[in-house]
């Protein structure tokens, strides 16, 4: 299923969504507007919310597991540790959000449609 841009509608590829800074809305290649994911439903937050969730769990774990063996880490942010040890995960889920982005979404673009 191709995507197309709602002004220039031109096809745009799962590499524009992984290229973008912000999460459901990125630049169309061809006409430099601001192309938005209007469907961020239920569909797309629950996923996105739990795996946020699933890390934070992870990283509690991870830390509670090796503060006996290193006790220097009592100190670190959870977020580090998220990092250096979960972000083969990380990469994975943010990946499939992308793809599930592409796949189900509908977008659109707050610029209007030139004639």
């Amino acid at each position: 299923m191709s995507q197309f841009c709602p002004i220039c509608e031109k096809p745009f590829t799962e590499e524009d969504l992984y290229d973008a800074k912000t999460p459901f809305s990125f630049k169309c290649r061809g006409c430099q507007s601001r192309v938005y994911e209007v469907k961020t439903s239920l569909l797309l937050l629950i996923p996105a919310l739990g795996f946020a969730g699933l890390l934070i769990f992870l990283s509690e774990q991870i830390n509670g597991w090796l503060l006996p063996i290193l006790p220097f880490i009592e100190n670190w942010p959870i977020a580090l540790i998220a990092i250096v040890f979960l972000f083969p995960i990380y990469y994975f889920g943010e990946n499939t959000l992308v793809k599930l982005t592409y796949k189900h979404g509908k977008f659109f673009s707050r610029r209007k449609r030139v004639a």
